[in-house]
């Protein structure tokens, strides 16, 4: 599967087909390979990021991060492996080069005239 995609999707369902339990579990997942920025806030890593699919929580991993972080890598193989949850291909290679890598967000998205919201 890693050879034809530059990234892959772990779902918030498990391999028996049950919505997994575990809440904020991609927040999470992300959360632990992320840091903290100066203002205390969580800055996602490049190489994973949580998203919803048809209402599912789930992350997208890019397969580049089994050369950057290995170690990193493994962590979210084993998690996959303990909570039995599916995993999809997402975009080919041709794909994500056409967008770039993804970015992490360094800007300010609050506008703080309206409280910090």
């Amino acid at each position: 599967m890693l050879s034809n995609v530059s990234e892959f999707v772990i779902q918030g369902i498990t391999e028996e087909g049950q919505l997994f339990q575990q809440p904020d579990w991609a927040t999470s997942l992300c959360n632990m390979l992320g840091t903290a920025g100066a203002d205390g806030r969580m800055i996602y890593s490049s190489y994973v990021r949580p998203l919803m699919v048809d209402g599912v929580a789930a992350v997208v991993v890019r397969v580049s991060l089994q050369h950057v972080d290995p170690k990193a890598f493994e962590m979210v193989k084993q998690f996959v492996a303990e909570h039995r949850l599916k995993v999809r291909s997402g975009r080919g290679s041709r794909d994500a080069e056409a967008t770039g890598p993804h970015p992490v967000l360094g800007v300010e998205r609050r506008d703080t005239a309206k409280k910090g919201w």
